[in-house]
């Protein structure tokens, strides 16, 4: 892993002061949400006790308090914002709930919604009756049989009026109610002032009412009568005298309420059958036509589980839920809870309404926990983008001081890998040895090591002239001696030793010479003149000389027509060539071909030497152009010291091209391939 990998993820260690300001976040809002609740909780009892001070603008009867029961015909009277049209349909009236089912002991089924305006009640009926019995004329409900709505009402001052609605049509009808006339008889008359719509549908009859609110007391009775004879769905008021209330809300108690809020919080107050009595106010965290503020992406980060909370429970004409069970029995409470279908989180906080020591409502305030989320976020948000930056400029500091640290490190690497040249010769300087920490420090070692390998090399360099010069004097003693040893005179056998002592006497002279050789070729590369002139023409020649030397080799040469200029040494050219035809004519065999090739190739010259013969083992390509590297074994008794190619090489990258060794593509011999830049 690099250095930089290494440091990047040292760096991100960091990110633990993000994760340390979820963890501070999530506590916060901890704290913040008792403190929300024990708010939430004295506003909801404040309100209570101002209101318990003035039951009268709470309760239409203060001293009476029915229970709700839906399947005595009670019915709640849902606000109704705007006049609707009577027109049979209640699309214009604002309510989603669907109707209740009257009871019914006949399965005539049919449904009945109430709602109301400070002038009007309205009822919408909807029967199941697929056959029509229209009203016949001058009808006496008891006695005759069709199709009816019967409605009686309890008047303010609990008086009973009967009225019934039938028709001989659908339209815009009349109440009808039945009195007595001047001749004794029953007789139906209209009641004007309650109107209806009756809309025949493919499935029964609808009947949308609007009746005075002068004439409507606590209770009103409905009934649905089939006039074949199939049944009927209501409550008798006979039958049940109890049944039938009105549960309205109360007048003026939503502004009432709205003096006691603010925004973001809502409020309800609830009888005890928990049904809505008064309600003021907004759950949004944001007031009606405020631009809602963007969530922070990193919200979710700190998001608290709420998963078990339990989803509030609530009608559109009544409350539910732990808080209002808790408070109708007596006591305050608080709990968040999710909104359906949203799952929004929210904040109940319920406080009784008592009378004279007895619940008789209570009053719900609801938050929204976005409200919770903005206070948090406000503390929040600045420790946290502080972090980020904070872990940001981090992480970027420390990447830059890796890649500066690695740029380094690089430099250093690739001088490492330099610091030997092909030509032998040592690099001694280092990059970064001028920097005081441990990477300079490592750079002056390698200036120490490089400094003693040279010496080094230096000395094994100018060991054979050494050698050469000082075993040159004993040499020439010990031949002296062999010599006059020969004329004194000797025995058969000891001439076999003297001429075996001559013989190693002159491989040791072979060997100096060969050593002086290699250094003076050495020095004379170095201190050879560059002039410009023909290759062709040098290569011709020599081949022409080689062919008068080596009479038994048999050459080819292919060289362009034009001539081939070039700036170099032809003196260590030509030395060069020598050196490759005396290694291809020893590997030619009698009966094989050198051939030398000088062509043009692109930018530079190739000026090659095949010979026919074994190929060169695979395993000594890479290093026939060392200095005393030699391969030959056995094949004469000509010593061979392996410096022929090692001054291959160095006149090659003398005119700044290369040597390279390799077997021709038929294995049939070998290949050496010397690259010389045009002028």
């Amino acid at each position: 892993m690099s250095i930089r990998l290494q440091l990047l993820i040292a760096a991100l260690a960091t990110l633990v002061l993000p994760w340390a300001g979820c963890q501070y976040a999530r506590e916060l809002e901890s704290a913040l949400r008792d403190s929300q609740e024990k708010s939430l909780l004295a506003s909801a009892g404040t309100i209570a006790n101002a209101l318990s001070a003035q039951p009268q603008r709470v309760f239409r009867d203060p001293d009476d308090s029915p229970a709700f029961a839906a399947d005595r015909g009670d019915l709640y009277v849902y606000p109704l914002s705007n006049s609707p049209l009577l027109d049979g349909y209640r699309d214009d009236w604002g309510v989603t709930a669907e109707p209740e089912s009257l009871p019914t002991t006949t399965g005539y089924v049919s449904r009945v919604q109430a709602g109301a305006t400070d002038r009007y009640l309205y009822l919408y009926i909807t029967v199941d009756d697929t056959r029509f019995d229209p009203e016949p004329g001058n009808v006496h409900p008891e006695h005759d049989r069709f199709d009816r709505i019967d409605l009686t009402l309890q008047r303010p001052d609990g008086t009973r009026e009967f009225y019934f609605f039938g028709t001989t049509a659908p339209g815009l009808i009349a109440a009808q109610s039945i009195a007595n006339g001047d001749d004794g008889r029953d007789r139906s008359v209209e009641e004007p002032r309650i109107q209806a719509f009756w809309l025949q549908t493919s499935s029964g009859y609808h009947l949308e009412a609007r009746i005075p609110m002068s004439l409507v007391g606590s209770r009103l009775w409905v009934e649905a009568q089939d006039g074949g004879g199939g049944g009927k769905a209501g409550v008798d008021a006979i039958a049940v005298p109890e049944g039938g209330h009105l549960f309205f809300m109360t007048q003026g108690l939503n502004e009432l309420l709205g003096t006691f809020i603010r925004d973001g919080t809502r409020v309800t107050v609830i009888d005890t059958n928990a049904l809505k009595l008064g309600t003021a106010g907004h759950v949004s965290a944001h007031a009606p036509g405020e631009a809602e503020e963007a969530v922070p992406w990193y919200r979710h980060l700190m998001a608290v589980d709420t998963s078990s909370f339990p989803a509030q429970s609530s009608a559109l004409y009544g409350q539910g839920g732990e808080s209002v069970s808790v408070a109708l029995v007596g006591q305050p409470h608080a709990q968040w809870v999710r909104s359906a279908p949203s799952q929004e989180l929210l904040l109940t906080a319920a406080a009784p309404i008592s009378i004279e020591g007895r619940p008789r409502g209570a009053v719900l305030l609801e938050q929204a926990g976005d409200q919770l989320l903005r206070y948090r976020d406000r503390a929040v948000t600045r420790l946290f983008n502080l972090t980020l930056l904070a872990t940001a400029a981090a992480v970027i500091v420390m990447f830059s001081f890796a890649t500066w640290i690695s740029v380094r490190l690089g430099r250093l690497r690739d001088a490492a890998d330099s610091a030997v040249g092909a030509d032998g010769k040592i690099r001694l300087d280092m990059p970064e040895s001028a920097g005081g920490d441990e990477i300079g420090d490592l750079s002056r070692g390698f200036e120490r090591l490089l400094g003693r390998l040279n010496e080094h090399t230096q000395y094994l360099r100018t060991l054979g002239g050494k050698l050469s010069h000082e075993l040159r004097t004993p040499l020439t003693i010990v031949r002296s001696s062999l010599d006059n040893l020969e004329s004194e005179g000797l025995r058969d056998d000891q001439r076999l030793y003297i001429t075996r002592a001559r013989e190693g006497t002159q491989r040791l002279q072979s060997i100096l010479s060969a050593l002086g050789a290699a250094a003076r070729v050495e020095e004379s590369i170095k201190q050879a003149e560059r002039v410009n002139f023909d290759l062709r023409g040098v290569v011709s020649s020599a081949v022409a000389a080689y062919r008068d030397g080596f009479p038994l080799a048999r050459f080819a040469l292919g060289v362009p027509a034009d001539p081939c200029f070039i700036r170099g040494a032809p003196d260590l050219l030509v030395q060069l060539l020598d050196k490759l035809i005396e290694n291809a004519v020893d590997f030619c065999p009698s009966a094989g071909t050198i051939t030398v090739r000088l062509e043009r190739a692109q930018s530079s010259y190739l000026l090659q030497v095949i010979n026919d013969g074994p190929p060169i083992p695979a395993e000594v390509l890479g290093h026939l152009f060392e200095s005393l590297f030699e391969q030959r074994q056995g094949r004469d008794d000509k010593p061979h010291f392996g410096l022929g190619l090692y001054i291959v090489r160095l006149v090659a990258e003398f005119h700044g091209g290369t040597a390279v060794a390799g077997n021709r593509s038929d294995g049939g011999g070998a290949v050496f391939t010397i690259t010389l830049p045009l002028i």
